[in-house]
């Protein structure tokens, strides 16, 4: 349990802690219907069916939020017509109708009204960006791990060691790499959306030595940052998955997943 001071929806003060694992809303919040947020993305990753997970930051509470609804988010939620809405580092307005945390880790889920299409408000400054990373990011994953009241995390990273991918029944991209602690974690795969397009559109030019353009672009760069997701419980485990690799200034030049996928003519 934890000591929860503010309502996790509007940020308000309670006027007693309460204590919780997956917060609390205030009073004013429990009883509201839809309300709209503006979110500051974090991360856009692969799942099955075609879908896409999407999640960030709420500059009010600094929390993380993920945004689902029960049929699962179609890639068309992060377009508006050929323009992808939703990318790293966009301030976006979504419209929520309430508050669906699991008990264990996955306490950022939020329901959303999934007729009304993410507004883009604006894209972060890399000063606005360091603030948020600032804010938000954890040196060491295992110490983070611990409390199990949450499943997304902002890592500080010492390195990447090494990157590669993989082919079996979908084409897959594992890495490993170190926190800012010193912890090694192997062979963990990556589902950013953007990572996967970038290693896909570097093959589809021939350039098999992405792997080490990656890391000393990544390594060498000064704000060095990987985005950890954890997966819903399978086979006993939640596990560990890289859902963004965030660096200021931005290694990928600006450009998002589908600006990739367009170039390569298909899906990752």
């Amino acid at each position: 349990m934890i000591a929860q001071t503010h309502c996790i929806a509007c940020g308000r003060k309670f006027v007693t802690p309460i204590f919780s694992v997956t917060g609390k809303l205030c009073r004013d919040c429990v009883k509201q219907g839809m309300f709209r947020k503006k979110i500051i993305i974090t991360g856009i990753t692969r799942m099955n069916q075609g879908h896409v997970c999407v999640s960030g930051v709420d500059p009010d509470t600094w929390r993380f939020v993920r945004p689902v609804f029960s049929s699962g988010l179609d890639r068309d939620f992060v377009m508006d017509g050929t323009t992808q809405v939703v990318r790293h580092f966009n301030l976006v307005e979504i419209e929520f109708k309430g508050y669906s945390p699991s008990q264990e880790y996955h306490t950022e889920d939020w329901l959303i009204n999934e007729s009304f299409a993410p507004k883009f408000i604006k894209h972060l400054s890399d000063t606005e960006i360091i603030n948020v990373l600032n804010k938000m990011s954890v040196n060491n994953l295992n110490q983070a791990l611990e409390p199990k009241d949450k499943s997304l995390f902002i890592l500080k990273a010492q390195r990447i060691v090494r990157v590669w991918h993989e082919q079996w029944e979908k084409f897959k991209v594992r890495m490993t790499f170190i926190d800012q602690a010193g912890n090694l974690f192997d062979k963990i795969p990556v589902t950013d959306l953007l990572t996967l397009a970038f290693v896909r559109y570097q093959l589809s030019k021939g350039n098999n030595n992405y792997g080490n353009e990656l890391m000393k672009a990544f390594n060498n760069n000064p704000f060095r940052y990987i985005r950890i997701g954890l997966t819903r419980e399978f086979r006993g485990q939640h596990w560990k998955q890289i859902t963004a690799l965030i660096t200021v200034p931005d290694m990928f030049d600006g450009k998002s997943f589908s600006e990739f996928e367009n170039k390569i003519g298909g899906q990752a």
